[in-house]
């Protein structure tokens, strides 16, 4: 067997919450602790290993979905992103105007600043 289960058992019986050496008993050894009377040990539960019946989450909700949005936020959010989408294109259409004035202004700026005064 594997040694995690047996110190996980000890950190058990540390804590108080089992009060016998259960590695030892569970495979028929002598118990490991200091001090041990050698009584047999009284009522213990037998172990009994049984599969999960169940093993994987399911919801009691009737509806899979996790988000539920009301219909007044879809219709706000339309409301907004066709307004967003209007104004972009509209700012779309004078982009070639804006594109061009810049150029001219950049290029306008550059000459008076090489420009000699005589």
């Amino acid at each position: 067997m594997f040694p995690e289960w047996t110190s996980s058992v000890d950190m058990l019986a540390d804590a108080g919450i089992i009060d016998y050496d259960a590695p030892a008993h569970i495979m028929g050894l002598p118990s490991r602790y200091v001090g041990n009377p050698n009584y047999p040990v009284y009522n213990i539960p037998p172990l009994k290993i049984q599969p999960l019946s169940k093993d994987k989450y399911q919801s009691t909700l009737p509806d899979n979905s996790i988000v539920k949005n009301p219909l007044w936020k879809k219709l706000l959010f339309g409301a907004i992103a066709s307004i967003g989408l209007l104004w972009g294109i509209s700012r779309l259409r004078n982009a070639p105007a804006l594109i061009k004035n810049s150029c001219s202004k950049i290029s306008d700026c550059f000459t008076n600043i090489f420009k000699r005064k005589p």
